[in-house]
């Protein structure tokens, strides 16, 4: 009994002096919190790959022939974020972050990427959401773990792929004739102003774990 009452009273100290710890390392972390943007531009890129960590990840469309323009959103306090831009040979850009210390509430980082037509792209993120506006791009890959998918398209991608795994997917797409596979969870699927055909050579996917599922066309 003395023995196990020993052993209580010392992880009962281990506990408060990591609470304690956590604490300070909190305020700390809180007090040196500060923000700033890191920006680059990248030409020749074919195929644009990016995965996100937990922060948000927009793409808007940019005029032919010019780079692909990246503004990465930092926010750090007493850790930063571990980023990575690699642009591989054949034009494969790869785009990466991540903030290692999981307790840390000052560690993010998001990306606005501004993509020129051509450019194939595959983006995902694993809490924040995920949106493309104006991008002109033959197959787009948009994924989230937790967040809102989003994509506002001008010009009719040959494969567009869509899925969140708890947040909305809202596609908004030129009118024109698609094989479309939307499904939810959870949510309700609404795809009824698309011209819908199985055999056609564009395609849709759109999937939701719980949240609701929109594919329209624009107009």
């Amino acid at each position: 009994m003395i023995v196990l009452r020993l052993t209580l009273t010392v992880l009962g100290a281990l506990l408060l002096v990591f609470l304690i710890a956590c604490g300070a390392y909190g305020l700390s972390d809180v007090a040196a919190r500060h923000s700033y943007e890191i920006r680059e531009s990248y030409h020749s890129v074919r195929s644009l790959q990016v995965d996100g960590g937990d922060g948000d990840v927009h793409l808007v469309g940019a005029p032919a022939g010019s780079p692909v323009a990246v503004v990465e959103h930092v926010t750090e306090g007493l850790t930063s974020p571990d980023s990575h831009a690699v642009l591989a040979a054949g034009g494969v850009l790869h785009l990466s972050n991540a903030c290692t210390v999981i307790f840390s509430n000052s560690c993010g980082a998001s990306y606005t990427i501004a993509v020129p037509p051509g450019v194939s792209v595959d983006a995902d993120s694993g809490g924040g959401d995920v949106d493309a506006h104006g991008v002109s791009a033959a197959d787009l890959t948009l994924e989230s773990g937790n967040g809102d998918v989003t994509a506002t398209l001008d010009q009719a991608p040959v494969r567009l792929k869509a899925s969140s795994g708890n947040g909305d997917v809202t596609l908004t797409v030129p009118n024109t004739t698609y094989a479309v596979d939307a499904s939810s969870g959870n949510g309700t699927v609404s795809d009824g102003t698309l011209r819908i055909d199985p055999t056609a050579r564009r395609t849709i996917t759109a999937t939701s774990g719980n949240g609701d599922v929109t594919v329209k066309a624009a107009g």
